[in-house]
């Protein structure tokens, strides 16, 4: 059931914010067009032995909407989370994102590596190098903007089940698109496949953490070679890995226990 969200001001935004079980802190950073609903669903199994704390990242959901494509610098993000964390009274959590809150996780760990006790990364697909399906994400947005986010979401879940994705997949990852500002969701559509945080990944192999990654196959969006790549760079890196979506978002309990395992590894 969900809870009245706080507020916690960031960078002239407020940032709606869940915190619910005990335990070890673990802050999560959804993925684009995603938001804490979605987060808290995949994560409720985790509260009986973490303190989880989502938050519907800038743009989304019940935070501020932001229709400045350069509002969505990635830098200005991580702040997002650091005014979080702040909030809460947290000086260092297990951090994790999926997606785009995987880009954003993995820049706060390389700015402060002091407040992170374990990274998890699931689904990455930024790191140095844009997202490359970024002019399909963008063709999205386009979309988006002419016909609505209904159509949207219609057209996606055609487009999976072409890809051999079943509806009802398609359809949890469209299910909170409704939640959000139409203009804000465009912005934040064409602005974040374009991230591209780093020269190298020479800044991942310096951090020391252990960092954990889930990737999965058959997802042009996020694609299962970055998570390889950053799992490999990293000198403490783990690499879980499932054969498609549909598995990952097919299964209520999968991200609970993928992480539980990530963090034991």
């Amino acid at each position: 059931m969900s809870q009245q969200p706080r507020s916690v001001r960031s960078d002239d935004l407020t940032i709606a914010v869940e915190v619910f079980g005990k335990g070890p802190a673990l802050l999560f950073a959804h993925s684009l067009g995603s938001c804490r609903h979605q987060a808290r669903q995949l994560l409720q199994p985790l509260a009986e032995s973490f303190q989880v704390i989502v938050f519907d990242q800038r743009g989304h959901c019940s935070s501020t909407p932001v229709t400045d494509q350069a509002r969505y610098d990635p830098r200005r993000m991580v702040g997002d989370m650091v005014a979080v964390l702040d909030d809460v009274g947290v000086p260092q959590a297990i951090v994790a994102g999926e997606s785009m809150g995987a880009a954003t996780a993995l820049l706060f760990a390389t700015v402060h590596p002091k407040r992170v006790q374990h990274l998890l990364l699931i689904a990455p697909t930024s790191a140095d190098e844009a997202n490359p399906a970024s002019e399909m994400i963008t063709a999205l947005a386009d979309f988006a903007a002419q016909y609505g986010l209904q159509a949207a979401a219609d057209a996606v879940a055609l487009g999976a089940m072409g890809r051999g994705i079943p509806r009802r997949i398609a359809q949890v990852v469209t299910a909170h698109w409704s939640h959000h500002q139409l203009d804000s969701f465009v912005a934040a559509h064409r602005a974040v496949p374009k991230w591209v945080l780093f020269d190298s990944l020479s800044p991942i192999a310096a951090l020391r953490m252990p960092i954990g990654v889930l990737g999965w196959g058959g997802d042009p969006t996020r694609p299962l070679s970055l998570a390889r790549r950053i799992a490999a760079a990293a000198r403490r890196g783990r690499l879980e890995s499932a054969e498609s979506l549909a598995e990952a978002a097919g299964d209520p309990q999968f991200y609970a226990r993928t992480i539980r395992r990530l963090l034991e590894g």
